[in-house]
């Protein structure tokens, strides 16, 4: 940068900057574009790849099954005592019969219970059991270990009814203790209050003994332990006849499993007559290569949406924070069924878990051989990371363009910019650098960093005070719900950030060297979001970067105020209540705006709830980002639009 703008530089390099300044516009527009278009791109067939098995020792699970009709029985008859259980067990996990039944099978069964402290909501708790048993393996030591879970849900549960997995996990546990090429132990886990009862279980499971009854989620203490979790299967089994089978993979924070372990199941599944796939939501199985490119994009950013939340679509993402790779089969029911397909149906699934847990069990090593980012625009063709992440680079570099021109602009004010400027008087001109102050072109770097320090506190704020138990608790007090002073409590912080400009006077230098320092940070956070989580950071980017855009210190009466009131509607909470409205206008069309508009709020409340007790509970980092980055970075631009230019000396001496 300093051979750029240092004093001495010959004609050639003062031409370059003065048309990459002139342009400088274009250029910024010019990448954006560019970084779109080729985000869409990834869609044709031509510019992904068909999946492939990149470990051979996975292929054993693809020769002949084992698995007999009596296991077949035995998953029936399981499903019908588990209807009886289920009507006297309401509320609860049937735990002893649960325990009873793995014993008889002869696992080492044990039962394993939690508490989560509830950290809002005028501090409840909530407690639950996990069943669990173990099968060890014998022809080695617990050094390794499958798990195969199924997460059970009370009649009473939102969520769809998911019963056939229990049976199904208990009938293969009974085939599998009869057989002796297990190299890996395999837990089967039966989890209780869905992705708590999972999250409490595997933090119990790789921490220590010591119980700590003050943290959030108290998660007990574990009887006994296998080897170290290579891979995992849970179940979602809506019946035995099932019309198609949905393979889950989005985990925590973006994460997603090794692409061997996606291949694999599907691969097991065809074999066995299943209609599988990423996001399959019907019995017709599609192929991405013949595919058009609308329905390969529409599957490539549902999966980008789901991604970019943070959350995990089922418990198979909680794994990941483990270095272990998981899946979840989340298996949908035939509307109608008869005893025949239901046995077959049964069959055909065990098969498919004999499968995967053979082939898992046939490694050596963990995986290691194929993708862990990627994106799937079908479920059969992907996209590396080393294909889609030029489209965030592209986007992310409109930023570093930008910024760079400013520095320049700071540096060289003897460079003409607009064709106005160009045309000025000469003798104007004079007069008017005669009538300025030479202070006003002094950098006061210091006075920036206030600014930035400021509201970067602000941020800091932002991702604390929810946190905090005594203002929550008093809030609880006087019958507030949590999620509305959560709500009111932002609010009030950002309104109050709003003031920050009033405490500051800028020269237009100092105005844009704070725009530089912001153009910066939000490059450098979004292309680090953007290698942790690629559809977050893509998301940002593409919302964020026409924004900044935009803004320009320099600009007129009219486009400052309108970029002010661009900045308003850039703010997180009205993001996020934007954004809300959009999806629930979507769903619920047939509503008044009126309706819309307090759907969407009630929305939005849960929303900011549910992304703090995330980031408490399940370590999801979404909301972190956006106050400790995000929101500071929006105090800083709505700041370079509104802080008092330091113009009126000069103003007052042209009036005399």
């Amino acid at each position: 940068m300093k051979l750029l703008t240092g004093s001495h530089q010959s004609p050639n390099k003062r031409k370059f900057q003065k048309y990459l300044i002139k342009f400088k516009t274009s250029i910024c527009v010019l990448l954006y574009i560019a970084g779109i278009v080729y985000f869409c791109s990834l869609a044709h067939p031509s510019r992904n790849n068909a999946t492939y098995f990149s470990e051979n020792a996975l292929l054993p699970g693809l020769v002949n099954s084992e698995m007999r009709m009596e296991h077949t029985h035995f998953a029936v008859k399981l499903y019908d005592d588990l209807e009886r259980e289920r009507e006297k067990h309401k509320n609860t996990i049937p735990t002893a019969w649960i325990l009873a039944k793995f014993r008889q099978i002869g696992l080492e069964a044990y039962v394993h219970n939690f508490t989560l402290n509830y950290p809002l909501g005028g501090g409840r708790s909530f407690s639950g059991k996990n069943v669990y048993g173990i099968l060890r393996a014998p022809r080695i030591g617990s050094t390794e270990a499958i798990v195969i879970s199924a997460a059970y849900r009370t009649p009473e549960s939102i969520h769809p009814v998911v019963m056939a997995s229990v049976p199904v996990l208990m009938s293969f546990a009974n085939f599998a203790r009869r057989q002796k090429y297990w190299a890996k132990d395999i837990i089967f886990l039966v989890t209780d209050q869905e992705q708590l009862g999972m999250q409490a279980w595997l933090e119990a499971y790789h921490n220590s003994d010591v119980l700590d009854s003050s943290s959030i989620l108290n998660c007990g203490n574990l009887e006994a332990r296998a080897g170290s979790i290579q891979a995992a299967i849970n179940l979602e089994l809506q019946s035995f006849d099932l019309n198609y089978i949905d393979v889950k993979i989005e985990g925590l924070n973006g994460q997603l499993p090794n692409l061997d372990l996606v291949n694999l199941v599907q691969r097991i599944a065809a074999k066995e007559g299943f209609i599988s796939g990423h996001r399959q939501s019907s019995n017709i199985k599609r192929s991405g290569a013949k595919s058009t490119w609308e329905e390969n994009f529409q599957h490539m950013m549902s999966m980008v949406l789901t991604k970019s939340t943070g959350v995990a679509n089922g418990n198979h993402g909680l794994f990941y924070r483990y270095a272990i790779e998981a899946v979840t089969l989340e298996g949908h029911a035939r509307e109608q069924t008869n005893y025949q397909r239901r046995s077959n149906g049964a069959t055909s699934i065990l098969r498919l878990i004999e499968g995967i847990t053979r082939s898992v069990n046939n490694l050596l090593e963990r995986f290691h051989q194929s993708f862990f980012f990627y994106l799937l625009v079908a479920s059969d063709r992907f996209v590396s990371i080393g294909d889609y992440m030029p489209s965030l680079g592209l986007l992310v570099s409109a930023l570093l363009i930008k910024a760079f021109i400013t520095w320049l602009n700071i540096n060289q004010k003897s460079i003409v910019v607009d064709n106005e400027e160009r045309n000025e008087d000469e003798d104007k001109s004079i007069l008017d650098k005669d009538d300025t102050d030479p202070n006003e072109n002094d950098l006061k770097f210091i006075s920036v960093a206030k600014f930035l320090i400021i509201a970067h506190i602000f941020g800091v704020l932002a991702a604390y005070l929810p946190f905090i138990g005594s203002l929550d608790s008093a809030f609880h007090q006087y019958g507030i719900k949590t999620e509305v002073h959560l709500f009111f409590t932002l609010l009030v912080l950002s309104l109050v950030s709003l003031t920050v400009p009033q405490f500051f006077s800028f020269s237009v230098n100092n105005i844009e060297l704070l725009h530089v320092a912001i153009l910066l940070e939000a490059s450098t956070a979004l292309i680090i979001v953007g290698m942790l989580n690629f559809s977050l950071g893509f998301l940002l980017s593409a919302f964020f970067v026409p924004f900044a855009l935009f803004i320009n210190p320099k600009s007129g009466l009219l486009r400052r105020r309108l970029s002010q009131f661009m900045c308003l509607f850039m703010n997180p909470l009205m993001a996020v209540y934007l954004i809300v409205f959009m999806l629930t206008w979507w769903s619920f069309g047939e509503l008044s705006i009126i309706a819309l508009a307090k759907r969407a709020f009630t929305a939005t409340l849960d929303a900011i709830t549910f992304s703090i007790v995330d980031s408490i509970i399940y370590s999801n980092w979404l909301y972190p980002l956006v106050s400790l980055i995000l929101f500071p970075i929006w105090i800083t631009y709505f700041g370079i639009v509104s802080i008092k230019q330091q113009s009126d000396h000069s103003k007052e001496k042209k009036l005399n």
